[in-house]
């Protein structure tokens, strides 16, 4: 009976833990269940900054237009919409168009871009994407032009 009170205990003592076999499989399921989250959050976030990016270049253009009607003509640079323009007061200058009187960054914390068409009365604005290099397949809007 001392026999097999003892071979009991070992097979208690065998079943109490798991084998390095069985840890080594739980972490890699978990590594890549991480990666897969990794992969769906980045995504998403990279979704997110192209619509701030499209919200915010149709806003810059709205801007524009604003300006073209209160000061006769497109604004030559972006900074036109935070500098008060020649040959107007403050009191008649419904400006600075941002509430800081600084321009945005796109969300990638690089300048838009700006470029107005007075002759087809057409305004421009993008954001160089991701990459930060213009005229590349990330741009924000594609290729507007």
């Amino acid at each position: 009976m001392t026999t097999f009170g003892k071979m009991s205990r070992r097979a208690q003592v065998r079943r109490e833990g798991f084998t390095l076999l069985e840890l080594i499989l739980v972490m890699a399921i978990l590594v890549v269940l991480a990666g897969i989250g990794t992969v769906a959050y980045n995504r998403i976030g990279t979704q997110q900054k192209i619509r701030a990016a499209r919200f915010e270049t149709k806003n810059i253009k709205n801007l524009c237009m604003n300006y073209q009607l209160q000061v006769g003509n497109y604004p030559r640079a972006l900074n036109d919409l935070v500098a008060l323009p020649s040959g107007m007061t403050q009191a008649e200058w419904q400006g600075p168009y941002f509430e800081d009187g600084r321009l945005p960054k796109d969300p990638w914390g690089n300048d838009y871009q700006y470029r107005a068409v007075p002759a087809q009365d057409r305004v421009f604005v993008t954001s160089n994407g991701p990459d930060g290099a213009k005229n590349t397949a990330d741009d924000v809007p594609r290729n507007e032009n």
